[in-house]
């Protein structure tokens, strides 16, 4: 997580990576499978079983998980009968046999692919005859991680938001609040001047 005052703040699935993990382990032992996240730069954060270690690899554009991140739209995968697993180029290297995949998002940004995987027949089938409901469960889940991402987002605006009034105010202790110290102050904290008295207004700052 990176904020400064007077800045913004960028927030991201990193900062939460402990949470994820344990929804991850959470899902597989719910489901019976192994379940993973991948950030929207296609990075592995989070896995149970095989996808555990691989956790920091970032992963092909050739996946079910670029997909998803390109159109936005959760979908299974039966590699069996999927014509674009029989050209990927990792076809002979990947041991799943069905995949069931959401995006992860906040304010209609897709910040992630959470997505849960079947390594065996008995697997597989009971991904493809409850893909609704699974569906519907990994939804569910990612609507979670979208939620304890956003709390932290709402907490460190109130954070950052103290801290710029802070600054403002003992900025024009240092400068004087006429014209000449409002200049001072802009420079300063290298904004504008309309931008400052925005913030002065906003703060009710006297």
């Amino acid at each position: 997580m990176q904020f400064n005052v007077l800045g913004g703040i960028d927030l991201n699935l990193n900062d939460i990576t402990n949470y994820i993990q344990s929804i991850c382990e959470n899902m597989s032992n719910v489901l019976d499978v192994d379940v993973t996240l991948v950030t929207n730069d296609l990075v592995r954060i989070a896995g149970t079983g095989i996808f555990r270690e691989k956790i920091g690899e970032k992963i092909s554009e050739e996946t079910i998980y670029y997909r998803v991140l390109t159109d936005g739209k959760g979908c299974l995968i039966d590699k069996e009968i999927e014509q674009k697993c029989s050209t990927c180029s990792y076809n002979k290297e990947c041991k799943e046999l069905a995949d069931i995949c959401t995006p992860v998002m906040l304010d209609k940004e897709i910040l992630g692919i959470l997505g849960i995987a079947a390594f065996d027949q008995k697997q597989k089938n009971n991904l493809i005859s409850k893909n609704k409901d699974l569906t519907e469960f990994i939804s569910r889940m990612s609507d979670l991680i979208s939620f304890k991402l956003d709390e932290m987002y709402k907490a460190e605006v109130k954070t950052m938001n103290d801290l710029e009034k802070e600054a403002i105010e003992n900025a024009i202790k240092k400068y004087g609040s006429n014209t000449e110290g409002m200049k001072n102050i802009a420079e300063a904290l290298d904004i504008g001047i309309a931008t400052l008295y925005r913030k002065v207004k906003k703060y009710n700052i006297k």
